[in-house]
């Protein structure tokens, strides 16, 4: 291929002039041409046009030859930098399950506009997710392909293809409209749980809307009894991947995830930075929690380090679950989850008369966070709206 010598009002200032323009054929078979920058000498150019031909039929090779899943490894890798642990775990169980099966014999560039129909059909005929699951999950193949588009040349007609579906808005109940009891509710009960380390924890879920993970993270050392409060730093997880964690203990310490080799969970810092924060407790939960403590320091090797429920580990959820089912059987009332008891902490200031930013800085949200969730929970709400309306009209007439 020849290099050229350019005209004389081309040439740099600082005496460029040679450039070369070559043709090549890209991995789908496409004749294209590349025009290079300004080189100072002839052999330059050749050279620079040598090592560019050399690069394009190396890489050919290598992105025709790429699989599927040599690009999921490296959007995994590419993820485990950006998100949480235990984000990464469940997305890798969403794409495992809904895309890598459909995809993991393909070779890349086999993967043509004709499969990607395919498969997005069959996502969104699937009856036992929701809408927005289906969404998300196209949403995670764009992720990455957009990353095969950026790495290996995938076609970018392919991956326009893929697209979601609109979400009509409908009148469906939010999960804090009803997983919540009122006051009543939590007193009617809290009256039936005989068991004392049970009837703690239900108060102190309730009395305080800590997440559960929060809750189940918590040691000694984050409650200061004298003060009376407590203090939420970290949460905990038992969804993050095992396989991944075994040989980066060391790397996961480092971090501060306080990975332990062995063990089937990880404390990592709170969902936002919001979620750090200091609360106060009140009067009859610090006499609770005081009672408790003096029982759990008869442990052997009792230290501040201790988990608050469960002492030397943490206490499981689907325990947690099962004895908060037979109670609430017990109590003949309407069920609520785990997560329950934080919509109904919420429920419980509101009809105190605390405001949005009072709740919020409560629970670890922001006050839109409160506001987009809780809004159905502030009753003043639309009459404060139209009593402000009226009380401006009378004004106006009176005026």
């Amino acid at each position: 291929m020849p290099v050229y010598l350019e005209k004389e009002n081309k040439w740099t200032k600082d005496g460029k002039k040679y450039q070369f323009r070559c043709y090549y054929t890209d991995i789908y078979g496409n004749r294209k041409q590349k025009e290079s920058g300004l080189f100072l000498k002839k052999k330059e150019a050749e050279e620079a046009e040598r090592n560019f031909l050399s690069s394009v039929n190396s890489q050919n090779i290598l992105s025709v030859d790429v699989s599927f899943q040599n690009v999921y490894d490296d959007w995994i890798s590419f993820k485990r930098k950006k998100v949480r642990s235990t984000t990464l775990y469940s997305r890798k169980l969403t794409v495992k399950k809904y895309i890598l099966e459909y995809f993991k014999d393909y070779k890349l560039h086999s993967i043509k506009i004709s499969q990607i129909n395919k498969w997005s059909n069959h996502i969104f005929s699937l009856d036992n997710i929701s809408l927005n699951e289906k969404n998300r999950i196209i949403g995670l193949m764009q992720e990455i392909l957009k990353l095969a588009e950026d790495n290996y040349d995938f076609d970018k007609k392919v991956t326009s293809k893929l697209v979601k579906q609109n979400i009509e808005r409908t009148t469906t109940t939010k999960d804090s409209e009803i997983n919540f009891w009122t006051y009543d509710e939590f007193k009617s009960f809290i009256q039936v749980v005989d068991n004392k380390l049970y009837y703690l924890m239900f108060n102190f879920l309730y009395y305080t809307g800590l997440r559960f993970g929060e809750f189940n993270a918590l040691t000694w050392k984050d409650i200061d009894l004298e003060k009376k409060t407590v203090t939420i730093n970290k949460t905990l997880s038992t969804k993050f991947d095992k396989e991944d964690f075994k040989p980066k203990y060391k790397e996961a310490n480092e971090k501060k995830l306080n990975v332990v080799e062995g063990k089937d969970y990880i404390i990592t810092d709170p969902k936002t930075q919001n979620s750090f924060r200091t609360i106060n407790l009140d009067d009859e939960l610090v006499s609770l929690l005081k009672e408790h403590k003096e029982s759990e320091s008869k442990i052997m090797n009792f230290n501040e380090n201790f988990f608050v429920f469960g002492n030397v580990r943490f206490f499981a959820k689907t325990t947690f679950k099962t004895n908060l089912d037979k109670y609430i059987s017990k109590a003949n009332i309407k069920r609520i989850t785990p997560h329950g008891f934080r919509h109904s902490h919420v429920s419980l200031l509101i009809y105190l008369g605390c405001d949005i930013y009072e709740v919020a800085d409560r629970i670890g949200d922001t006050p839109s966070e409160v506001e987009e969730t809780y809004y159905h929970m502030f009753p003043d709400k639309k009459k404060h709206t139209i009593d402000v309306i009226n009380n401006l009209k009378i004004k106006k007439n009176e005026g």
